[in-house]
């Protein structure tokens, strides 16, 4: 099984909408296709999200979401495993960055350009490889890891 690492923002653009990369991905977690590694962090951020930019039926949705999902939450990290990743992010994300590196994830999936998908980082990191949800679909359907199809 592929196991990823999702950050915040797609849970919710993946709750939000029905449709796109990041639906697909709940969906295969959903479908026991990939395995989801977390943090509480991370959970919660979707949350709150959730909480303040969409409606009531939607957060019921999410929280509904992780509750029937396995989802392998990681246990707070440690000042000293923090640390390496504070040169390499943006204060905020250096939880995110560092639960996913710590993880046994394969792929760490996000929305967030910016901040994770530098040149820099992408080139210092080794553990996990850091993408978009439609590059992630892309690339295990090129591997031949045909994963979407609904008949498996």
């Amino acid at each position: 099984m592929i196991k990823v690492f999702i950050d915040a923002n797609i849970y919710f653009a993946g709750v939000v909408s029905k449709q796109g990369a990041s639906a697909l991905i709940l969906e295969l977690a959903r479908r026991k296709k990939v395995q989801i590694f977390s943090s509480r962090l991370v959970l919660r951020e979707a949350d709150r999200n959730l909480r303040k930019k969409s409606d009531a039926a939607t957060l019921k949705a999410f929280r509904r979401f992780i509750q029937n999902i396995k989802i392998t939450v990681l246990p707070p990290l440690r000042e000293e495993l923090l640390a390496p990743y504070e040169s390499m992010i943006h204060p905020k994300d250096v939880p995110v960055l560092a639960a996913a590196s710590e993880s046994k994830a394969e792929f760490l999936i996000t929305l967030d350009r910016r901040h994770f998908l530098t040149p820099t980082l992408l080139s210092k990191l080794k553990k996990i490889k850091i993408m978009l949800p439609g590059e992630f679909l892309r690339e295990i359907y090129l591997k031949g890891k045909d994963i979407t199809n609904k008949n498996s």
